[in-house]
């Protein structure tokens, strides 16, 4: 029988609560919502150092224990799984907390931490205590991804040959979902080379670079930053021996281009939409479900830290 897993959030921002305020999207995006949505959690508190947040969340959600220190939420409440929708610096601290509150599973926004010390404390703190440990780099759990993996790892797709990625919105910010969803294509990368780019990030404190990258499977990536004041993109080119695979991380769309066996001079490439299973909720929703499932049969996380 499956027990009921009671739920809290910290920080009431963007991905925890504020995403969905935004009624023209069609998925649920947030944190909130994806306890509010599975019949396995019950949402029960938030904790935010903002007070406006607590109670306008607070009274959408209908949670009424509302708390601006966190102490003080675990140290009132039983809490089963608590999201960590705060500032990377603050996640160490979050989690040393969390597990001495004998939580069962966490739920931690990416990047995991500020810095790979403190990462390997979250990872450490959460195997000590038994806690299942879940990073939400969302392409991990849609399906779409998985069926891209597929591709990538074919015989038809051939060997790989090298990959370039468009993007924007920071090396943190951006880059590490990027460098997640290279590492969880591709493998290991043995080789990193970046230089600070004159390319501005919205943040300045998450600036944007250039890399380049030498994977384990001795083939070549490289990041080129634009400037998202013009358009928003972020983007995959794939190239190896067997084609072509170009990849929308924005829309989840892709294109593969397969090698024409009737052209004469030399091969070119032709086109085709890409049609890929997609799931009708975003991968935050889907990673809660992962998360609950994991606690239940305890299982490893699609995207644990390590």
């Amino acid at each position: 029988m499956k027990v009921m897993l009671s739920s809290g959030i910290i920080g009431c921002g963007r991905i925890g609560c504020g995403f969905d305020d935004d009624i023209s999207q069609n998925k649920k995006r947030t944190h909130a919502s994806g306890y509010s949505i599975c019949n396995e959690t019950d949402l029960i508190a938030f904790s935010d150092v903002d007070a406006s947040k607590l109670k306008k969340y607070g009274q959408k959600f209908f949670v009424e224990n509302l708390f601006k220190d966190y102490n003080q939420m675990f140290d009132n409440l039983d809490i089963d799984v608590v999201s960590i929708c705060t500032l990377s610096d603050s996640h160490l601290e979050l989690v040393k907390k969390a597990a001495s509150s004998n939580v069962k599973g966490i739920f931690i926004e990416k990047p995991i931490a500020d810095s790979l010390e403190n990462a390997k404390k979250i990872i450490d703190i959460c195997k000590e205590n038994e806690i299942v440990l879940l990073v939400d780099h969302q392409r991990r759990f849609e399906p779409f991804y998985h069926e891209i993996k597929k591709i990538i790892t074919s015989e038809k797709f051939g060997q790989l040959q090298s990959v370039y990625v468009y993007y924007g919105a920071g090396i943190s910010n951006t880059g590490s979902h990027v460098f997640d969803l290279l590492r969880y294509f591709f493998g290991e990368i043995t080789t990193v080379f970046s230089e600070k780019s004159e390319i501005l990030s919205p943040n300045p404190l998450d600036p944007n670079f250039d890399v380049t990258l030498k994977f384990n499977q001795n083939f070549y990536g490289y990041l080129h930053p634009l400037d998202l004041s013009n358009y928003g993109i972020c983007e995959f080119d794939i190239f190896a021996t067997g084609g072509r695979l170009k990849l929308d991380l924005l829309s989840n769309q892709a294109d593969f281009f397969q090698v024409n066996s009737d052209s004469h001079d030399y091969k070119i490439l032709s086109a085709e939409k890409l049609s890929a299973d997609s799931s009708s909720k975003s991968g935050t929703i889907l990673g809660i479900e992962n998360l609950v499932s994991c606690i239940n049969s305890d299982t490893i996380p699609l995207c644990s830290g390590y």
